[in-house]
């Protein structure tokens, strides 16, 4: 089974660094923060479920690329879950809102968007989605210099969304 798990160094991508991993973490750590800011606000089960997938999708990412850091070893598992999980995460914390409408309200949450200096973090936060769908069918994820572009961008834009949900 580990055969089948583990790639030749064939596959190992070039300048993935220890750096990099590290790096990998701080979307994620933010995302979490913000992940459990709102779970506290909006109690809901099924919303905390979802966040806890795309949490787990986003560690296993970075965990791939501690291990091929650390071990230069591939783990396609660690990478690929990615398209499993975290849409499935984000699924279930938009169903959170639909099954249980009676726990929010529109008119707030549109008035926390709106409020400033939240908004100016809101904004930021969804051009640099924007940027990282650009980047999603452009670039090469398995390139260190495409990873390194979308990490950065990817840790600004959770750090808007963490700050924009903090502000208020």
């Amino acid at each position: 089974m580990a055969g089948r798990m583990m790639q030749g160094n064939a596959n190992i991508p070039e300048g993935f660094h220890l750096s990099m991993a590290l790096t990998d973490c701080i979307p994620v750590l933010f995302f979490s923060i913000s992940a459990g800011v709102l779970a506290c606000r909006f109690p809901s089960l099924l919303f905390r479920i979802g966040a806890v997938l795309v949490i787990l999708a986003g560690s296993l990412k970075a965990g791939w690329k501690f291990v091929i850091a650390l071990r230069k070893i591939d783990v396609p598992f660690l990478n690929r879950q990615m398209r499993f999980l975290m849409p499935s995460g984000f699924a279930l914390m938009l169903l959170a809102l639909a099954v249980n409408r009676s726990r929010w309200s529109l008119t707030a949450v549109l008035h926390h968007v709106t409020a400033f200096p939240s908004c100016i973090f809101f904004l930021a936060g969804i051009a640099g989605i924007l940027v990282l769908c650009f980047f999603a069918k452009r670039l090469d994820r398995r390139n260190a210099k495409s990873n390194w572009k979308e990490q950065m961008v990817n840790g600004i834009t959770q750090l808007c969304f963490l700050l924009g949900i903090l502000f208020y």
